[in-house]
């Protein structure tokens, strides 16, 4: 941009600042920045409220709560009965672990137990007499509580000597605004949470105590009981090998099995976490007689945002100056429940962003469907709004910018 471009862009600011100030309002400026700086026409944000999504969440996958066998855990276990009287979501996860507890039996299980993975065939074996193991409690668990719209996932962790002994849950809880793991293996050392100073702790914080050297501080919570973790022996110990599943859509798509200790795919469908203070199993001192020596994973992460991402339904708009005058618009959301997007322009009707890309749609070209859109640059003050829709049909709330191209 040319100094008389830039001033002029200054003055339009300043001039929609000293309007907003003249009519006692100021402009909207909610959640993380629209425009991206990139090469093309100029851009001038001037208002916006963007869903604050973090981009790592499209990076893990769930299960419809509208699936036929997540609907039928929820009314055939009275999941909403069982949890109408509960304030917080730490109380409805508490009254599920309990219940998943009492309605499953610790023990090696029969190899046919992974042709399918839904809650519901899991709980209809245990009424048969068939014993589980904690994966087995963690996917009746996280089904239900997915089932009433709590999200959950899987997480495997190991020890220095065994990178894969436990498999559990994490729970979002809405109002700690944090994944906490819950831990429904029916066993009495495991069935429990962990808290510091109250505040139920997540797997990279379980980590981090087992490496830090702070497990002291960390206490556990369990149905009848709470202390402080007492010995080594203690599963809270587990956390020094983490890897959270990027497959949490195990009732739609049940892993390939191949034997009882590789139940899913740990090399391509697991995010694996890695620091200073972690020894890679691959060169570790230890040896196990079920896993080789080897990398267990294909992507390995120092960054906690790729996992402590938060689900949202809003829906962030990014707006990207393009090539031949044109604006490139890309959207992400949390909404679990995404079927599409539905996006208006200056004011205009709704309009569905076709599920796949297509360069002819109602006259607009380059790349509108899936996940993004394309304006052409014309001089102006223009807007966006943005918003899902969901599996049900529903729509999620708005988000907007507005803008101006000089």
């Amino acid at each position: 941009m040319n100094r008389t471009r830039l001033l002029l862009a200054v003055g339009n600011v300043m001039l929609s600042l000293s309007i907003s100030v003249a009519t006692g309002s100021e402009p909207i400026r909610k959640g993380p920045n629209p425009l991206a700086a990139t090469i093309g026409p100029e851009v001038v944000v001037m208002e916006y409220d963007n869903g604050d999504v973090s981009p790592w969440i499209e990076f893990f996958a769930f299960d419809s709560r509208f699936h036929p066998k997540m609907v039928q855990l929820r009314q055939q276990h009275r999941l909403d009965e069982k949890t109408e009287d509960c304030r917080t979501d730490l109380e409805r996860t508490l009254v599920l672990k309990k219940w998943v507890a009492k309605a499953l039996k610790f023990g090696t299980p029969a190899e046919d137990v992974f042709d399918d993975w839904s809650a519901v065939a899991l709980l209809d074996r245990a009424k048969k007499g068939q014993v589980v193991w904690c994966g087995q409690a963690a996917m009746v668990f996280q089904q239900a509580c997915w089932a009433l719209g709590m999200p959950a996932r899987y997480i495997e962790c190991g020890r220095p000597e065994n990178p894969a002994c436990h498999f559990t849950t994490e729970v979002f809880l809405r109002e700690f605004d944090k994944w906490a793991v819950i831990d429904s293996t029916p066993l009495d050392d495991f069935n429990l949470y962990y808290t510091v100073g109250d505040v139920p702790q997540d797997a990279l914080e379980m980590h981090r105590h087992v490496v830090d050297g702070t497990m002291d501080r960390v206490v556990e919570v369990h149905p009848d009981r709470s202390h402080p973790v007492k010995t080594k022996k203690s599963p809270a110990w587990s956390f020094y090998y983490v890897r959270w599943l990027t497959r949490c859509d195990v009732v739609a798509n049940t892993p390939e099995f191949y034997d009882l200790e590789h139940t899913f795919d740990k090399r391509w469908h697991t995010v694996d976490w890695i620091d200073n203070k972690t020894i890679p199993w691959e060169e570790s001192p230890h040896a196990a007689w079920f896993i080789r020596k080897k990398r267990l994973t294909a992507w390995r992460i120092s960054d906690p945002e790729v996992v402590r991402w938060k689900p949202t339904d809003r829906v962030r708009i990014l707006l990207c100056p393009g090539p031949e005058e044109r604006i490139f618009g890309h959207l992400w959301t949390g909404d679990g429940e995404f079927d599409h997007y539905q996006i208006r322009l200056d004011g205009a009707a709704w309009e569905d962003v076709p599920k796949k890309n297509t360069r002819v749609w109602t006259g607009k070209m380059y790349g509108w469907g899936l996940k993004r859109f394309s304006i052409i640059a014309e001089t102006g003050t223009h807007s966006v709004h943005a918003r899902v829709v969901r599996r049900d049909v529903s729509t999620g709330p708005m988000s907007h910018v507005k803008f101006s191209i000089e």
